[in-house]
C-alpha cells in the first residue's frame, strides 16, 4: 500500500495580516481548517506542521496525528519560498513515502473531499495534481501601463480585444490559476525535479468560493461572511 507525507507550512511572521495562521475564523484558529481537512482525507501517514513560531506549533500539537517541526530560521525569512521547505523535507523522506502533498493554511475552505477527489486523478504516469480555480477576470483584457499610459494592450492577445472591440467575456477561453488548496506529487519524481510542475500535471477544479485565499484583512472578513451566512458549509 502506498504511503503519503503531507506538509503544512505556517510562518509566524506574516506582514500583510499579522498572526493570521492562528487568528480565529468563526471561532477556530485558521490553521485548524487545513490540519483537519488533511487529517480527515486519510491519505497521509505523516502530516507535518512546520513553523518557526512556538505558538503555532502549540496549536498543532493539540490535534491528534499531527507531527510538529520547528522550522530553521534560515527557512522562515520573508525571501524564502515555500518550495525550499518542501524540497528539504522531501529529500529527507524520499525513501519512506511514495507521494508528497503541500497544503497552504491560507486556503481554509479546501475540504478533505477536495483532497481525496483530487488525488484520485493522479496516476503513476502523471507527475502531480494541483487544485485550481477559474480566474474571475478575463486575462485576455490584460495590459501593461507605464507613466499612466497603456503601453501594451496586446500583453496577452494580438490583436487585443480592447482594440478590436470584441470584449464579450463569454467569447473568451477560460483560464485557471492555482489556489493553494493542495499540490500532490509522486515523491521520487518531485525529488528529481524539485517542483510540482515539471511533468504531466493534472488540474483539480474548485469553485471560487472554496478557493478563498487569506492574505489580507479583507480576505479574512470575506471568509467570515461566507461562513456566517452559510455560503460555505464545511
Amino acid at each position: 500500500m502506498k504511503k503519503g507525507i503531507a506538509i503544512i507550512p505556517a510562518r509566524g511572521g506574516s506582514k500583510r495580516l499579522p498572526r493570521k495562521n492562528i487568528r480565529l475564523l468563526n471561532g477556530k484558529p485558521l490553521i485548524y481548517y487545513t490540519l483537519e481537512a488533511v487529517k480527515q482525507s486519510k491519505l497521509f501517514s505523516k502530516i507535518i506542521l512546520s513553523s518557526d513560531d512556538d505558538e503555532i506549533l502549540e496549536h498543532g500539537s493539540k490535534v491528534d496525528g499531527i507531527t510538529i517541526e520547528k522550522r530553521d530560521k534560515s527557512l522562515a525569512e520573508d525571501n524564502v519560498k515555500v518550495i525550499d521547505l518542501v524540497k528539504k523535507i522531501a529529500s529527507r523522506e524520499v525513501s519512506h513515502f511514495d507521494y508528497i502533498g503541500l497544503f497552504l493554511p491560507t486556503c481554509p475552505f479546501r475540504t478533505s473531499k477536495h483532497i481525496v477527489d483530487g488525488f484520485k486523478l493522479l496516476t503513476r504516469d502523471d507527475f502531480s495534481v494541483v487544485s485550481t480555480t477559474e480566474m474571475q477576470d478575463p486575462i485576455q483584457l490584460s495590459m501593461t501601463i507605464g507613466n499612466n499610459n497603456i503601453t501594451n494592450p496586446e500583453a496577452i492577445l494580438n490583436p487585443s480585444p480592447l482594440v478590436t472591440g470584441n470584449t464579450r467575456s463569454q467569447d473568451f477561453e477560460t483560464y485557471y490559476r492555482v489556489n493553494g488548496g493542495f499540490y500532490i506529487s509522486w515523491l521520487d519524481k518531485f525529488v528529481e525535479k524539485d517542483n510540482f510542475f515539471q511533468g504531466i500535471t493534472k488540474a483539480y477544479k474548485m469553485s471560487n468560493l472554496h478557493s478563498v485565499d487569506i492574505d489580507y484583512e479583507l480576505d479574512f472578513e470575506w471568509a467570515e461572511y461566507l461562513l456566517k451566512y452559510k455560503h460555505i458549509k464545511l
